[in-house]
């Protein structure tokens, strides 16, 4: 389903490793350049800046062509419109599968320009016909099989965002058609939803046939966690639900069930972090140490201790104070964690696929020549030794 070749995405990975390895000299300039000759992958992916700079230049592109042919068509009226937002659409998407398959673009910002250019002119098109009154429900089903469909072929992590926030919007629009109990379920509704999309992604991330969406699946697991406490928020279900079902809420006055909404403003976010220690997952401890500070926005909206310049103060010489430790606590390694950068934590990794990227190298390296002496088929064992501690 994927628009990019599957073996030069792997080539791909291998060649990000072995650069990684050579960074944290693991090992040398030669066995590196080996590598890399042994795992070709021609797929153009500039630097971050030039991505940015190619992604801007496609949309101001795309955005005067649409406005030249807007000019030549406004006596066609809206109908006119329509048919150009379709074409508009319809091309772009056309012009990123050209791109992906024949220029070979891989996160190159035309390809990402091109897909979110698909999806909004084909939405406007949306718009435009049903003069912007579709249900909500019709746009979050569009907006979802549009940006689930651009997942699945172009793996783009800003399009799982989009996927997932559609698929809330669709649930929510469903609950509200329910009248007044839907301020009862909507709460619950999306944080089963969001702890479906986490579960699922967690699943998928470690299955093989997967391993080319893995940096959506993990996007998907911060999204899910994070519109998982959202929707148990105490500070969002009362102040949405005034604002959404007219609840009229006085100030001081609770909204039914509000200490269970409490109980999961506070514990959610710690929650996270104790699962991500347990489970040495990186994504639950930073989701839940982001977390934090919407435990103590909510109490302090409606518990007020102390004033803001005061708390800020105290509250970072506390965060401060917490990291220092940690970090003299952690300068020796301890229960699977440690203070080192990014760089040096992936040592060990580089390490363990150092192995792997030499024996696949020398594979290539060691078939003998017609005028080599070819011996025996004998075969021996190995020390069992795993690239697992």
């Amino acid at each position: 389903m994927i628009a990019y070749n599957s073996q030069s995405l792997d080539n791909l990975y291998v060649q990000e490793q072995a650069e990684m390895a050579k960074r944290v000299d693991c090992i040398t300039a030669e066995e590196y350049n080996a590598i890399i000759t042994a795992h070709p992958a021609v797929l153009y992916t500039p630097n971050p800046y030039m991505r940015v700079g190619i992604f801007i230049l496609t949309a101001i592109i795309l955005l005067f062509s649409f406005g030249f042919f807007c000019l030549l068509s406004m006596s066609g009226g809206e109908s006119a419109f329509t048919f150009l937002c379709l074409l508009f659409g319809a091309g772009s998407y056309a012009l990123a599968e050209y791109m992906v398959r024949e220029k070979k673009h891989y996160k190159s910002g035309a390809d990402a320009a091109l897909i979110w250019g698909a999806g909004i002119f084909l939405l406007s098109a949306l718009g435009i016909a049903t003069d912007a009154d579709a249900p909500v429900w019709v746009w979050s089903c569009v907006a979802l099989m549009l940006s689930l469909f651009f997942v699945l072929r172009f793996a783009d992590v800003s399009m799982s965002i989009v996927a997932h926030l559609s698929l809330l919007g669709l649930i929510f629009s469903g609950c509200e058609k329910l009248g007044s109990i839907a301020k009862l379920i909507i709460p619950f509704a999306i944080m089963l939803a969001s702890a479906g999309v986490y579960f699922l992604s967690v699943k998928l991330i470690a299955v093989h046939t997967y391993r080319h969406y893995k940096k959506c699946l993990q996007m998907l697991q911060v999204c899910a966690l994070i519109t998982l406490y959202i929707a148990g928020n105490y500070f969002v279900v009362r102040e949405v639900g005034n604002e959404m079902f007219h609840m009229d809420l006085h100030p001081g006055q609770d909204i039914p069930g509000g200490w269970l909404f409490w109980i999961l403003t506070v514990m959610l976010p710690l929650i996270y972090i104790y699962a991500g220690i347990r489970k040495k997952d990186r994504i639950l401890i930073c989701t839940g140490l982001l977390l934090i500070a919407g435990i103590v926005y909510t109490i302090r909206y409606y518990h007020s201790v102390a004033p803001l310049e005061v708390a800020m103060t105290l509250g970072g010489l506390m965060m401060i104070g917490i990291a220092y430790a940690l970090i003299r606590y952690l300068k020796t390694p301890r229960h699977g964690f440690t203070e080192a950068s990014s760089d040096e934590r992936h040592a060990m990794e580089a390490l363990q696929i150092e192995s792997l990227v030499i024996a696949q190298t020398m594979s290539h390296a060691a078939t003998p020549r017609p005028d080599q002496f070819e011996f025996g088929a004998g075969s021996g064992g190995g020390g069992g030794a795993s690239g697992d501690y």
